[in-house]
């Protein structure tokens, strides 16, 4: 092709002082004008709202000089897409030269596309380097959307140029390629995604209604919260403050705690919703929800629902119903049932600290009437004042505990949750009035006979060691139940009959009753202390003696073996020994006693030393065993 001249495509003449090209009137605009221009573009509508609007500027100039070329009709179409670069060089954006091209032509259809070229000096990156220093992406968006616009109206398909490297990220030259738009796929997705973004002014608007809808929805649930929690300040109960959520809702509404059972309920009754309990799943579909607020389905519609939270615990939920002819509006509903659940939190919070208190003072009442600090008539009239008649034969329980590995809680935290539980199990699981006393490792119960027969007191003391277990995994519970009392004065008494007993309990038998002691129960007390002891030392000798954990093992064997009538095979079950292991143990007690451990009168006298041993010396063997 012959070299053009810029008068060879543009035709410029001045009329009146006035500049025209193509008989198009025309100005000259400085390349510093353009780049104050690309600068306030950037700041005002941010960068990707200024790469579509050069973009479409550079389409519109390209597309207006194809059309100047497309009337040459001595031209072929691949001399007018020469044209292309050449014109764009004249009119001084830049110098171009095509380096690759791949054009498939069938007739007047364009069955492949692609050109790749060079630019030069580009006035676009030029003024970006000095305006902003090396970007981290193109930015000749003008000259790409001519070249863009230059094609699409010679060849008339929908193409697309892109630059491969730019000038104005420090390379030495801008390379750029074009293609048939379904060529590139999702790499022009990035630039076609900009170019559909609302104008400014329109987004703007948008942006405001929202703006305005999400400010009457923060009033609306703002309002609701505050109503919600003057009825709280009140002290008003949880029905109050649903009555004022259904009021405006119209929905219905479930609070359940931990164990599913329903708290309080409104809108629904607790019959029907624990008919549909049973069909609601996850509902998979995700919508603009609190982040704590779950959508589930069921047979007839969809619930939201949310946890409460107590001390970092979840201790129950709060549900919204919906039925199918009913659409949630999930954002406003969710936010309102966060609040709910904050609402029901302090309750359960308020609930958890009076159920403390009373407790509280329950052990306290417990401790001072074990001290002997108060006239029967006293006790009665205070016992009143908790709803508990202690005119009536009672028990006193010694639950002791020891953790049998180190955990993450510390060990107050064990204690603490330990009594938490004891008194959970009672007040919620058997609904029974206990009191309850707290000692280091071990906690007190008096528990009247008129909320649990004779019968079924053992068992209910079992059921309570069998729940700790479930849920302490690494402890031990032992358990001492005292005789039946009628006088409420000798608690004192009933709490050492409860602490003697629970010293004979073991891993294979955790509950002991203080019946069970026979005469030995009787006659162990402080004032005969020292002759129990002199018994002790007949009967045992040696192994008395100087008392240590491997004499203490002996002791253990001979009390299992004593307990199993001589059965060596259950005996050495019961210690996880070998029959072999068993004989040499029992062979050494033997030699240490120097005594028949067959003669019955000798078993009997034996065992009843054993048991007073564990008794009288409860603390000393602690004490060694910890060592």
């Amino acid at each position: 092709m012959k070299m053009l001249k810029l008068n060879d495509v543009l035709h410029i003449r001045q009329e009146n002082e006035l500049w025209f090209a193509n008989n198009e009137r025309s100005v000259f605009v400085s390349t510093k004008a353009f780049g104050v221009m690309q600068r306030d573009l950037i700041e005002n509508i941010g960068i990707n709202r200024m790469k579509t609007f050069f973009f479409k500027y550079g389409y519109q100039l390209g597309a207006e000089d194809a059309q100047e070329v497309a009337k040459r009709d001595s031209l072929s179409l691949f001399e007018k897409i020469e044209y292309g670069p050449i014109i764009h060089a004249l009119k001084g954006h830049t110098k171009a030269r095509i380096t690759e091209k791949d054009i498939e032509v069938d007739g007047k259809d364009i069955k492949s596309f692609r050109l790749k070229g060079v630019w030069e000096n580009s006035y676009e990156a030029e003024q970006h380097l000095q305006n902003f220093g090396i970007s981290e992406g193109p930015v000749c968006n003008t000259l790409t959307g001519y070249a863009t616009g230059y094609i699409a109206g010679l060849v008339g398909v929908s193409v697309f140029f892109k630059e491969l490297q730019c000038q104005g990220q420090g390379a030495s030259c801008c390379v750029w390629e074009g293609r048939l738009v379904s060529e590139w796929k999702e790499e022009a997705e990035e630039f076609f995604s900009y170019s559909k973004e609302l104008p400014i002014l329109k987004e703007l608007e948008q942006t405001n209604e929202k703006l305005m809808l999400e400010r009457n929805n923060l009033e609306f649930v703002s309002k609701t919260y505050n109503e919600m929690t003057n009825e709280l300040i009140k002290g008003n109960s949880i029905d109050s403050i649903l009555n004022i959520l259904h009021e405006q809702n119209h929905l219905p509404i479930v609070v359940e705690d931990i164990r599913q059972h329903v708290i309080a309920c409104k809108g629904i009754t607790i019959e029907d919703f624990e008919s549909i309990r049973g069909t609601i799943s996850v509902n998979p579909d995700k919508k603009q929800c609190h982040s704590k607020v779950g959508i589930f389905s069921f047979e007839k519609g969809i619930s939201l629902k949310t946890p409460i939270y107590l001390l970092g615990k979840i201790v129950g939920h709060c549900s919204f119903l919906y039925e199918r002819v009913r659409t949630p509006k999930y954002e406003i509903d969710s936010m309102i049932l966060d609040r709910l659940a904050s609402i029901c939190s302090l309750l359960f919070l308020k609930e958890k600290t009076e159920v403390e208190s009373m407790e509280q003072v329950k052990g306290h009442f417990l401790e001072e009437i074990i001290s002997g600090k108060y006239t029967q008539q006293e006790i009665m009239r205070k016992a009143d004042f908790i709803q508990l008649d202690l005119s009536d034969h009672y028990h006193i329980v010694a639950l002791t505990y020891k953790f049998l590995n180190t955990c993450d809680e510390k060990e107050f935290t064990l204690h603490k949750k330990t009594y938490e539980m004891v008194s959970a199990y009672f007040r919620e699981e058997k609904n029974l009035n206990v009191l309850i006393g707290q000692q280091p490792d071990i906690l007190i119960f008096l528990i009247t006979e008129k909320q649990v027969t004779q019968q079924n007191f053992e068992k209910t003391i079992r059921a309570l060691v069998s729940f700790l277990k479930k849920r302490i995994k690494n402890a031990l519970f032992l358990a001492g139940i005292s005789s039946e009392n009628s006088n409420i004065l000798e608690a004192g008494v009933a709490m050492e009959e409860a602490r003697s007993a629970v010293r004979l309990s073991s891993r294979d038998e955790p509950i002991t009753l203080f019946s069970d002691l026979g005469m030995l129960g009787i006659l162990i007390n402080v004032q005969n202390e020292q002759a129990i002891k002199k018994m002790i030392r007949d009967h045992l000798g040696v192994l008395y003696e100087n008392l240590d954990k491997n004499k203490l093992e002996l002791i253990d064997t001979l009390y299992h073996f004593l307990e199993q009538g001589g059965n060596l095979d259950q005996t050495a079950e019961t210690l996880a020994l070998s029959k072999s292991g068993l004989r040499y143990r029992l062979n050494k007690i033997t030699d240490l006693l120097d005594r028949d451990l067959r003669d019955p009168q000798r078993q009997f006298h034996l065992m009843m030393a054993l048991k007073a041993l564990k008794i009288v010396e409860h603390e000393r063997i602690k004490k060694i065993q910890a060592e």
